[in-house]
């Protein structure tokens, strides 16, 4: 880019810094911050033994869960209602090797995003850029709120209050916050029970950073994606502020050129992640689901806190699908504006040369940048009502299979 008056962004660290703090305090600790790690021997070395403990840790929760619920659980709607947990967990670590394997994509994302902070053209276009940053902060501490908002409770309360488990000897213990068999360990003795307990909500946050800080990455990301179509049409809307022809063919070459960084940028980041995008609409349907049963059951039991929890979970889950659809939406509308603000300047009053190339980028914005879900529809609001009518659907059936 070239710089108008001489501009030099000389806080850009800052801003960057600003843009992907929360994600990278979330992932740093477990090992898959993109920009973690360097290319030695040793840093590798160093992240194959963290990404392995995180993940055997994540196993270690996840599969005693699912063989308790599939083959010790009693009642089946016991059962439906630990579902969602188990859906989430699973979608944690989906997105966990995900960034692990596109490390490379998602690391240029992120340096490509410090590159442009540096050298952005003006104060406007800067201010355009931060404004982008900001709403994707503020995506990102709605979802972390409701997530641990909704998430801590099921953990740590629920258990607490919940009926004591009955031993073959007539004594109480407390449900652990998930239910689970592990073959080769007898939990029900102390302090065998309180390790496993305090182990069982310290890989339950790993799991939940790991599904928030995926979250939060995608926001900033997308949302400074979105900012970049913003820049390009407002440096098109300012083009009549070049006189001369010569100017004028530059200022549109450099135009075109951002152009198709912000086109190459939206690319790398929907193939980066649209494993996640698929995981997320088509996972979130699921969980949504069994978390409505969940606050019916409840809710019919009389149970008010396992209700209020099941429902802060579940408002979670509806921001999550609901905000990703919504920056999906963004971006192609971003990405088609501006062949729109291309075509509703005063471009008659530009010699035919300067208009040859602005149909150049018309027919460009035509095809705009999307985000797609594993390639096969688009991330869009319309996505996201029909993960609304589709879970709505899926609870129906629920409800007639158990009634």
């Amino acid at each position: 880019m070239t710089h108008e008056l001489g501009f030099r962004n000389m806080g850009y660290k800052s801003h960057v810094d600003y843009v992907v703090k929360v994600a990278r305090t979330l992932l740093t600790p477990i090992g898959i911050w993109p920009l973690y790690r360097g290319d030695s021997l040793s840093d590798k070395i160093k992240m194959y033994i963290q990404i392995s403990l995180i993940f055997g840790l994540m196993c270690c929760l996840l599969i005693p869960h699912l063989i308790y619920t599939y083959f010790d659980a009693e009642q089946l709607i016991k059962e439906m209602k630990v579902i969602a947990a188990q859906v989430f967990s699973t979608l944690a670590i989906v997105k966990f090797w995900t960034v692990i394997i596109n490390r490379k994509e998602i690391g240029y994302c992120l340096l490509e995003m410090e590159r442009q902070y540096k050298e952005v053209e003006c104060e406007d276009d800067l201010m355009v850029m931060v404004k982008s940053a900001k709403i994707g902060r503020l995506f990102t501490i709605a979802y972390l709120s409701l997530s641990y908002g909704g998430a801590l409770p099921y953990h740590i309360i629920l258990p607490l209050v919940a009926e004591p488990i009955v031993k073959d000897d007539n004594t109480t213990m407390l449900p652990l916050p998930y239910l689970s068999d592990y073959i080769f360990f007898v939990v029900e003795t102390s302090p065998i029970f309180e390790i496993f307990f305090v182990g069982q909500i310290f890989v339950s946050s790993i799991i939940l950073s790991t599904n928030c800080g995926v979250y939060s990455l995608i926001a900033s990301c997308v949302m400074h994606s979105c900012c970049l179509f913003e820049v390009v049409r407002r440096q098109i809307d300012t083009i009549f502020q070049y006189e001369t022809e010569e100017n004028l063919r530059k200022r549109i070459y450099v135009i075109i050129d951002n152009h198709l960084q912000a086109i190459r940028y939206a690319e790398k980041i929907e193939q980066a992640l649209n494993i996640v995008f698929l995981c997320e609409m088509v996972g979130c349907t699921i969980i949504i689901c069994f978390l409505e049963f969940g606050v019916l059951v409840d809710w019919e039991d009389k149970e008010t806190l396992g209700m209020m929890t099941y429902g802060v979970l579940m408002t979670s889950i509806f921001v999550n699908v609901f905000i990703i659809s919504y920056i999906g939406d963004r971006l192609k509308e971003e990405s088609e504006l501006v062949g729109e603000s291309t075509y509703s300047i005063e471009w008659y009053r530009l010699p035919s040369t300067i208009i040859k190339d602005l149909v150049m980028i018309i027919v460009r914005s035509n095809r705009p940048s999307r985000l797609t879900a594993g390639k096969i529809f688009d991330v869009s609001l319309q996505g996201f009502c029909d993960v609304c009518k589709t879970s709505a659907a899926y609870l129906n059936f629920l409800r007639t299979m158990v009634a």
